[in-house]
């Protein structure tokens, strides 16, 4: 026994600048029907009402000229392939506005579905649900694709599409911080068919080529998105009871690539994260600047260097290593605490500071270094398990999406992802997949 999934009308699509059906009334009638089929779909889909064929097809007849109601005929003989319902429309169809044409889709979309569930003993409660889902959405069908974080990680991106009234989708690509979740970029409007399926393939090409510029593949070609980089904003205060005044150190962060290796990665932050405690902060109020400020680059071409500028009390160090180094590295623990040490030592240099606190020792590095890595990885699997336990309730590509960006580590842009769609599609969970979903969120927070 199959599911049925698919409530829409036929054709499903057609080209841009030609009708899809001849008659212009129901022209615009089934191009009205392409984002009402995908909504309602979504409903019924979430209902999982068991039936002999997937998909309940509906279709105009041609046009008769001065007909003033709409009569809507479902077959309810079992055809081959597909559930089949037929509609003859009045004149003027095309000339009502867009919502009202959207509004009378449907009703007829959902009386053609009644009709066959009164035929067929289906539960009619799952159509009024799935015409309560589309009313929800305001009868427009909205996509929104996961979002991939850049190089980096100061910046997201990604797909946003929606299906028009002319039965097409119209999508952009979304750039935004990572820091406040502020839109920073958008592409200029892409057209495409106005599918889900169309508007999935499509998102699963957007990649980063750098730090600040995105690439999407459509049918017209490849499409570049860049952040436009903003005037730096500084705000100081003065006098003695200023923030600004006070002494302090700020991991900032930077540029990476996942080719870089997990340990040297990992190793680096563990070692950056001591700067938190006290004793750093002591030995640099020492300094003649008030901020500290620690950067790295992970994916420059040039030789490995320690480079440091001074300006607006503040003194800025950063790490600039190629991967390539880190590849071809024995150790990359130890060359992460080489990394951090001569970065130190810059910062005495420059500030004219006295011996450091202590760093952790190698050993100590390297066991934290492995746990951090054993959690990372323990936390992966944790996500895919929840993942597998959804599959029968998320669209396949769906989760293929999330199983990728989980090979990748990327637990934060799944967890984000998967909170957005499960509420977008109405997902119901247990209360132990509840308990899990809620515990591996806060664990991104």
């Amino acid at each position: 026994m199959a599911m049925l999934r698919t409530v829409e009308f036929w054709p499903q699509t057609g080209f841009v600048n030609a009708p899809w059906v001849a008659e212009p009334d129901e022209d615009a009638f089934v191009r009205s029907a392409r984002g009402i089929g995908e909504l309602y779909s979504e409903g019924v889909r979430a209902a999982r009402v068991q039936a002999r064929d997937s998909q309940l097809r509906l279709h105009c007849f041609d046009h008769e000229p001065g007909r003033t109601e709409v009569e809507v005929t479902v077959f309810t003989e079992p055809t081959d392939g597909f559930e089949m319902a037929g509609v003859c429309l009045p004149d003027g169809v095309a000339a009502l506005p867009a919502p009202a044409r959207a509004a009378l889709v449907l009703d007829v979309m959902h009386a053609a579905a009644l009709r066959m569930a009164q035929a067929r003993g289906w539960d009619p409660e799952a159509f009024k649900s799935a015409r309560a889902h589309v009313v929800a959405h305001d009868l427009r069908f909205r996509w929104t694709g996961p979002a991939k974080t850049s190089p980096g990680r100061r910046y997201t991106a990604r797909t946003a599409f929606t299906i028009t009234d002319d039965g097409l989708g119209r999508g952009v690509v979304e750039i935004r911080r990572v820091a406040d979740n502020t839109p920073v970029a958008r592409s200029a409007e892409m057209v495409t068919a106005g599918a889900e399926t169309v508007f999935r393939r499509t998102a699963a090409t957007l990649r980063w080529l750098g730090s600040t510029t995105v690439q999407i593949d459509t049918d017209d070609g490849p499409r570049v998105t860049e952040v436009v980089t903003l005037p730096r904003l500084t705000v100081r205060g003065e006098g003695a009871n200023s923030p600004e005044s006070t002494p302090r150190i700020e991991v900032v962060g930077g540029a990476t690539d996942d080719a870089v290796p997990d340990t040297y990665h990992t190793a680096l932050h563990v070692l950056l994260g001591e700067f938190r405690e006290p004793q750093w902060l002591s030995w640099w109020s020492a300094a003649p600047d008030d901020v500290l400020e620690i950067w790295y680059d992970l994916v420059v071409e040039h030789p490995a260097r320690i480079t440091a500028r001074r300006g607006g009390n503040k003194l800025r160090v950063r790490i600039e290593r190629p991967f390539a180094d880190m590849l071809a590295a024995p150790d990359h623990v130890a060359l992460a605490r080489t990394d951090v040490e001569d970065l130190l030592a810059t910062v005495r240099r420059r500030a004219g500071l006295g011996p450091h606190p202590e760093l952790p020792d190698f050993d100590h590095l390297q066991a934290t270094t492995t746990d951090r890595i054993a959690e990372r990885a323990a936390l992966v699997r944790r996500m895919k398990d929840l993942v597998d336990r959804l599959v029968d309730r998320l669209p396949a590509g769906l989760v293929a999406a999330f199983q990728t960006d989980l090979d990748q580590g990327r637990t934060g842009d799944t967890m984000a992802a998967l909170r957005t769609k499960l509420s977008h599609l109405g997902v119901e969970l247990t209360d132990a997949e509840r308990a899990e979903f809620e515990a591996l969120a806060a664990t991104q927070r």
